[in-house]
């Protein structure tokens, strides 16, 4: 093998290698204080509500609040056919929720930046758990992803 084929199989390797990792389905980085909201354009600076939609080519929309991330998909699922959908632990900041297992709460004293006032959870028992210091109700992803704005 020559030299010149050696260098060709080595940046292909490393050109196949950054493919992958540019494709990655796992949440982005959110710059709190930067970052847009996708939905409203709001600026997103609370960690506590953030959520992501990461489209199976690995790009992220980012949104301020749970409820912006349920609208946008809603009004966009067919162009989002396999991507993933994260939330922040309410109770864990940054820690990344599967939107479509996580438990929600509508808190009735916990205010999110666009109202509605949902929370998410990564069990039903730490919803609940919620639920016996603060009013609210507990729901799961088919039932947030129907709230209207």
């Amino acid at each position: 093998m020559t030299y010149l084929s050696k260098i060709i199989k080595i940046i292909a390797v490393i050109g196949l290698l950054l493919f992958a990792i540019a494709c990655s389905q796992e949440p982005a980085e959110v710059h709190y204080g930067s970052d847009e909201c996708m939905h409203c354009k709001m600026m997103i600076t609370d960690a506590q509500f953030a959520s992501q939609i990461v489209t199976d080519k690995g790009k992220a929309y980012k949104f301020d609040a749970i409820e912006c991330m349920a609208v946008y998909y809603r009004m966009n699922e067919n162009e989002l056919d396999g991507a993933k959908l994260y939330v922040s632990n309410y109770d864990e900041p940054g820690n990344w929720l599967n939107a479509k297992e996580a438990q929600f709460v509508k808190s009735k004293v916990v205010n999110s930046p666009m109202g509605e006032s949902l929370l998410a959870f990564p069990t039903k028992e730490e919803a609940n758990k919620h639920l016996t210091e603060r009013p609210g109700q507990l729901l799961d992803w088919a039932k947030v992803s129907q709230v209207e704005m």
